[in-house]
């Protein structure tokens, strides 16, 4: 297939076209293509996004297992996401094995754009623990327990400060998992050290983390400053002011990964497209759903909170994401695509472009990042 029109290449928008052969790009050019088109197209074309932190969307809950996650892949391929980490907050380890086996099966399927698991806790810090339940958190075990050795794992958020981090952080590592700092009150020194162990991101910069302070710059000022790390952001307005999401920009715009944290409120009020398949059962707009079995409330504001007022992740889809980091900042478009492509993927291991030789996982946008077409492993979906 030859497809020609808007590239998001390096940065830049320029016209181009690129030539599919099964499921890779074997080649992208720039200008006029070297043989008529197979296919010619208004929107932008950019790789397809990844978003590494989905509690759920669609009313549905990833701890719900097969069903849900059925919902979630049309979900994500409606919005543009090629490549998605379903995430568990602190779950119920029995209930979370089956989801696992689920997701595991769904990784290697040429179908589903689940990319593995993302484990937000239990091992985070009680002071910063947010919506998970604090009988669910535990301190970092002296040996991997078997959970942590399942297949999909490739990436898991802890509080580096627990006694025993450092070490887990390295066997993690060891083992080619990703390792993101999260709910956390570390002071920079011991996000530092667990920089040293293998700790190569930071987990929703700001939410549930100890402050930024001109003399304690803390877990926030070291993602600030170390070229090491990847930021991941929800950038909805509610989570992080406007002018916080600015500062990020101008001191580490390259390393932010945008994240969308959806709990199953994310999505509700639109039919998925991608696919007639059953797409689970949904709860209705309105009612509580939840987010790895927590009741959770959307509010008239927009956000998602526990019963006692906690933020319990967001109503954001990756695309919805990619579009306020250029309406809050002064992020260009194409910069804002490689935040929520480009930089997450490269973040857990993910191959994600518009280059010779990586998955032809594409999304064709809108001037207002609304997608219009998506094409997962050289197959239009919709």
């Amino acid at each position: 297939m030859l497809l020609a029109g808007q590239l998001a290449v390096g940065g830049l928008v320029r016209p181009g076209w690129l030539r599919i052969v099964g499921t890779t790009i074997d080649e992208v050019g720039e200008g006029a293509p070297p043989a008529p088109e197979d296919e010619h197209t208004d929107g932008l074309i950019a790789p397809g996004l990844v978003d590494v932190q989905v509690n759920g969307g669609g009313g549905v809950d990833v701890q719900d297992g097969d069903r849900a996650l059925d919902r979630l892949d049309l979900l994500a391929l409606d919005h543009g996401i090629t490549s998605y980490l379903p995430t568990l907050a602190s779950p119920d380890l029995e209930r979370a094995e089956e989801v696992a086996a689920a997701i595991a099966r769904r990784a290697v399927d040429p179908d589903s754009p689940v990319a593995g698991l993302h484990l937000e806790g239990p091992f985070l810090a009680p002071a910063h623990a947010g919506m998970h339940p604090l009988e669910r958190l535990r301190p970092p075990p002296s040996e991997l327990p078997s959970w942590l050795r399942w297949p999909p794992v490739r990436l898991v958020t802890l509080a580096p400060e627990l006694p025993g981090a450092l070490a887990l952080i390295a066997e993690l590592r060891r083992r080619d998992v990703v390792v993101s700092l999260g709910h956390s009150g570390a002071s920079l020194e011991q996000g530092a050290e667990a920089v040293a162990a293998g700790a190569t991101m930071v987990t929703h910069l700001f939410n549930a983390m100890g402050p930024l302070r001109h003399r304690a710059p803390g877990l926030p000022g070291l993602a600030l400053v170390d070229p090491c790390i990847t930021i991941g952001l929800i950038a909805d307005g509610h989570h992080v002011a406007p002018a916080v999401l600015e500062l990020v920009r101008r001191a580490a715009g390259e390393r932010v990964a945008l994240v969308s944290d959806a709990s199953a409120a994310a999505g509700l009020s639109e039919p998925p497209r991608a696919s007639a398949a059953d797409a689970g059962e949904a709860r209705p707009p309105g009612g509580p759903t939840t987010l790895s079995g927590v009741e959770v409330y959307l509010r008239a504001d927009g956000t998602v909170r526990t019963a006692t007022g906690e933020l319990a992740g967001s109503t954001l889809t990756l695309n919805v994401a990619v579009r306020r980091w250029t309406e809050l900042t002064e992020a260009s478009l194409p910069d804002a695509l490689r935040a929520g492509s480009e930089v997450p993927a490269g973040a857990v291991g993910l191959a994600s472009g518009i280059r010779a030789g990586l998955p032809a996982d594409l999304v064709v946008l809108g001037q207002r990042a609304e997608v219009q077409r998506v094409m997962l492993r050289g197959r239009w979906r919709f």
